[in-house]
């Protein structure tokens, strides 16, 4: 009818009516019944209740959270080990990690949330300290190393004259 195609398969229903204990058939088939579904990112529930919604949004803020720690967080730090970590570069590094968390959790800085409760709320450490993690690891690698290894040799030699 109208041109309308129903696909019996796929096709749910949610209803607000909790007492209701029918099902809806369409050519025999009996479609499913939900008590909660999600729809344009906003959560629905049967019984109006919002218990769905605020776990559906935990689940995002934790979601949100392992994909800054497991990719973001290591492709700003990669090489780190390396870098000349002057003052400048652990700023610009605390300036984007502070931004990247505030967009994240919706937090502007009209809000007035202070940087560490935001990263606690992440369960993060300030990027800098992982940034001079990074360089102690490496330079623990390198004491550790035999001592005919070449980075063993660059660390023990005294180079002549003023550094330029």
């Amino acid at each position: 009818m109208f041109g309308l195609k129903l696909n019996v398969k796929k096709s749910e229903y949610l209803t607000t009516d909790v007492n209701e204990a029918g099902s809806i058939e369409i050519n025999g088939t009996a479609l499913v019944r939900w008590t909660h579904f999600k729809y344009l990112g906003f959560a629905v529930a049967s019984d109006s209740s919002l218990t769905f919604e605020v776990n559906l949004r935990e689940d995002t803020e934790r979601l949100k959270s392992k994909i800054y720690r497991t990719i973001v967080r290591p492709v700003a730090m990669y090489g780190a080990e390396c870098w000349s970590a002057t003052k400048e570069v652990e700023t610009r590094l605390s300036v984007m990690e502070t931004k990247m968390l505030r967009w994240t959790a919706g937090v502007t800085r009209l809000d007035r949330i202070c940087n560490d409760e935001i990263r606690q709320r992440f369960g993060v450490a300030p990027i800098a300290d992982k940034l001079r993690e990074a360089r102690l690891r490496l330079y623990d690698d390198v004491v550790r190393a035999n001592d005919d290894t070449v980075r063993k040799t660059g660390l023990n030699t005294d180079v002549p004259g003023k550094r330029p």
